[in-house]
């Protein structure tokens, strides 16, 4: 890559690699699947979210899954085209301080997936999102957490309850990881506070008792 953008301000590098990552996120597939093949808003539709959740909760398994697929490679895709540019071809044999231009892209998937412009800022809440990053960054990680997130789904059947503590719980084994690396630190918080945010409807509702439990069948309104 030009040797300027390693010269660029701090506050400038992370934009130029977030804003890479933007427009890919800004694809929402649970909002163009819904409208192709159900012929439905899917943000007028169920709990609202454009998220895999919701498609399956409103279309079935297969659109959700789809969706699920999706989501997770937009968010793997440039990270590997950013990574294979940086590093003459290597994707994944590199260093923890080498993927921080990764993890920027996937950040930047991140954000346009649950604030992509056209839909008014208003998406999905970047569960699959966050496990494409995983992917790319961490699997160990990811196993860790998602093993978390199975066995709250499986005792309580909240899909959201889940879904928070996962990504509260990506912080933490994060930081506990990385220790030499504030920045990395910095970025799976940043995807935590951000990913918990977008809950904030679930943990109303949870606190309230109105939360529906997931029905692996299919049928709940709320995602």
């Amino acid at each position: 890559m030009a040797q300027w953008v390693y010269d660029l301000p701090t506050w400038a590098y992370i934009a130029f690699f977030v804003l890479i990552g933007y427009p890919f996120g800004a694809l929402q597939s649970a909002y163009f699947i819904a409208k192709v093949f159900g012929k439905i808003n899917i943000k007028e539709h169920g709990s609202g979210n454009a998220g895999a959740t919701n498609v399956y909760r409103v279309m079935g398994i297969r659109p959700g899954l789809c969706v699920l697929v999706f989501d997770i490679l937009k968010t793997i895709t440039p990270i590997i085209i950013i990574n294979a540019f940086m590093y003459s071809g290597r994707i994944w044999d590199i260093s923890a301080a080498e993927y921080i231009p990764g993890l920027l892209v996937g950040v930047g998937v991140f954000m346009g997936h649950c604030f992509p412009f056209f839909l008014k800022f208003n998406g999905g809440k970047g569960v699959a999102c966050a496990i494409g990053i995983l992917i790319m960054f961490d699997p160990i990680i990811l196993a860790i957490v998602l093993g978390i997130c199975i066995l709250i789904v499986l005792a309580t059947r909240y899909i959201s309850l889940a879904s928070s503590t996962g990504f509260i719980s990506l912080g933490i084994v994060t930081t506990t990881l990385y220790t030499e690396y504030p920045t990395i630190i910095s970025i799976a918080w940043v995807l935590a506070v951000v990913g918990v945010f977008n809950h904030r409807k679930n943990i109303k509702w949870l606190l309230s008792g109105e939360e529906k439990r997931f029905n692996f069948k299919g049928g709940s309104k709320k995602a």
